[in-house]
């Protein structure tokens, strides 16, 4: 069905009946749910929290042969990056920028890949931050990360 059926039905539809399916939407899908209650509340600290972890899962490396599956933890990023809420976008964003400089840093790890996944992800927080207008507001975790890279020769800007 495309949006414009979806439309169409919802503009035949009364205010209760619209009511009780989005109430049965809100019960049934999780990312539904998730959605709603930051349209309602405005408020991304516990979902970022939730989602920060789940990055972190992936990121660190995991079992005896050290396996990094970052880009499990990219994956995340771009399911949320769908729900268009650029400040938790900004958060995991720079979240995940800052565990895969830790990476580098406890374990010497080197692929350019991962150094061009970590530099997109950046320049991805900082066109959100701008986009909000919350330099003040990001600017030390900015400064930090910028000096953490350019640590291991990484040259972020912003």
């Amino acid at each position: 069905m495309s949006i414009r059926e979806v439309k169409k039905e919802l503009n035949g539809m009364d205010k209760a009946e619209i009511i009780k399916l989005v109430s049965e939407i809100y019960k049934k899908v999780p990312a539904a749910k998730t959605y709603l209650d930051i349209f309602a509340t405005g408020e991304i600290k516990q979902l970022a929290d939730k989602y920060k972890k789940e990055i972190e899962k992936y990121i660190y490396p995991n079992g005896r042969n050290m396996q990094l599956r970052e880009t499990e933890a990219r994956k995340i990023i771009r399911t949320v990056q769908k729900m268009k809420i650029t400040e938790l976008n900004v958060e995991l964003e720079l979240h995940y920028v800052s565990c895969c400089l830790e990476i580098i840093e406890d374990f010497g790890y080197y692929d350019n890949g991962y150094y061009v996944a970590l530099e997109k992800m950046f320049y991805n927080a900082s066109s959100g931050i701008n986009e909000l207008g919350m330099e003040e507001k990001y600017e030390e975790s900015i400064i930090r990360i910028i000096n953490k890279a350019s640590e291991f020769g990484i040259e972020l800007s912003y």
